[in-house]
């Protein structure tokens, strides 16, 4: 996990910023050359991730998710279908009555690209050079707070 925090007075009910770096389902050594090709593209190119940035388990996801996303019946956001679509595969159906997952992409139609978006009251991880997982949460934290309050 990256960080976390309590939300501050203004914030919403149940408003907690939380980025969570989840190591992959299958180690590098059992990628094929073309898994590895990609990969090493996309660490190169775009987000600057290596394949063991993360740091927890992959078999932790989701306890963890199912218990930050619970306690509030709260929307979860996510960048892109993939991920809706892996987030929902992920738990169970009495899991998935309760939660309400929204892709930013469909809903934040007016949200800039996160290349664009302000970077005021954000943070860095300090090992991503080019794109930060942790500080494009803020900025979208930042930007739906803007909209919404």
């Amino acid at each position: 996990m990256h960080s976390s925090r309590a939300p501050r007075d203004k914030d919403p009910p149940g408003a907690t910023i939380r980025s969570i770096s989840m190591a992959p389902r299958v180690p590098w050594k059992f990628l094929t050359r073309s898994d590895r090709s990609c990969a090493s593209w996309l660490s190169a190119y775009h987000h600057g991730l290596r394949w063991e940035d993360a740091m927890v388990p992959y078999s932790e996801a989701k306890r963890l998710i199912t218990a930050a996303v619970f306690k509030h019946d709260d929307i979860v956001y996510v960048k892109g279908y993939e991920k809706r679509t892996w987030l929902w595969n992920l738990l169970l159906d009495d899991e998935r009555e309760r939660m309400h997952i929204e892709t930013l992409d469909a809903v934040c139609e007016d949200m800039k690209s996160l290349a664009t978006l302000d970077v005021a009251n954000t943070i860095r991880c300090g090992q991503h050079i080019k794109i930060c997982a942790l500080q494009n949460v803020f900025k979208i934290y930042n930007w739906w707070l803007r909209k919404n309050f």
